[in-house]
């Protein structure tokens, strides 16, 4: 046999590994969008779950949520509060996903204080996953607690 009549990856490499990441997306998610009035800004309610405001779902799904990184530590007229990067998989390549929408952490059996946070899109960030979309997100670890 040739060595070189076949191709270093095999054909079936993009497909692979798609058990494997489906099988860690453990969060239940709900992509929010801020529209119409830009004065009538979508406001979570903590206490009762909901949001209200003007806003549209733009998508709800399985999810692999992850740190990423530290943007930093403030410290703001003696009130300390903490801003962190959070990666985000989620499984359809055109999802419609921009950025500034809102992603609210419906349910994470894995890690159920993961609820208590919205994050916040800022970006998509390439993947060799053929079978994902990366999304880097941001949490404003004060604003879980009041």
């Amino acid at each position: 046999m040739n060595l070189n009549g076949r191709s270093a990856l095999d054909p079936r490499w993009t497909t692979h590994h798609v058990p494997v990441v489906k099988s860690f997306m453990l969060a239940t998610v709900k992509v929010i969008r801020k529209s119409g009035d830009p004065s009538q800004t979508p406001t979570y309610n903590q206490a009762t779950q909901t949001w209200s405001g003007n806003f549209t779902v733009v998508w709800e799904g399985q999810a692999r949520i992850q740190a990423y990184g530290i943007i930093g530590d403030m410290n703001v007229a003696q009130d300390t509060t903490g801003r962190r990067l959070m990666r985000v998989q989620v499984e359809p390549k055109d999802t419609k996903i921009n950025l500034d929408d809102m992603l609210e952490v419906i349910a994470c059996p894995d890690d159920p204080e993961l609820t208590a946070y919205t994050l916040e899109v800022r970006g998509a960030i390439g993947s060799s996953n053929a079978w994902v979309t990366d999304l880097v997100t941001e949490a404003n670890l004060k604003a879980n607690f009041s």
